[in-house]
């Protein structure tokens, strides 16, 4: 930016903390994994003897899942848990990267690239959702 072309009263932040200010041209926040939801019933991903191996994995820890608990998935297969709860078990999700109240995946129209889990997919939150430093 030019010299003088930015109010220093815009400015909040001492100059002593400032090396340089980027102009930047495109602002478009890019998903690395845009996981949607088409409404229906969740498929596992993968192909033949493997993708039947995930579904009775994730199908088994889903059944250690019980309502009320807040609970943490990781990163991979543990998160497909949540789509093979039981009816009627409600859990808070955790993500790694500071969201307590993780939602299923989102449906198009929902997308919010500054919805991640820890995996990079794309999430949504549910009522009560709370945001902390992920350290």
């Amino acid at each position: 930016m030019p010299v003088g072309e930015l109010d220093p009263d815009n400015i909040h932040l001492p100059s002593v903390y400032v090396d340089r200010i980027v102009k930047v041209e495109d602002t478009t926040k890019r998903i690395e994994f845009r996981t949607i939801s088409t409404g229906s019933q969740f498929e596992i991903p993968g192909k033949g003897e493997t993708k039947i191996k995930r579904e009775r994995i994730v199908k088994r820890a889903a059944k250690e899942l019980k309502d009320g608990m807040f609970v943490n998935l990781g990163i991979g297969i543990p998160t497909l848990c949540s789509n093979y709860l039981e009816p009627g078990v409600n859990i808070t999700l955790q993500s790694e990267n500071g969201i307590l109240g993780l939602g299923p995946f989102p449906l198009e129209e929902d997308v919010d690239a500054d919805l991640i889990n820890a995996g990079k997919q794309t999430v949504s939150i549910i009522p009560g959702t709370s945001y902390f430093s992920s350290s």
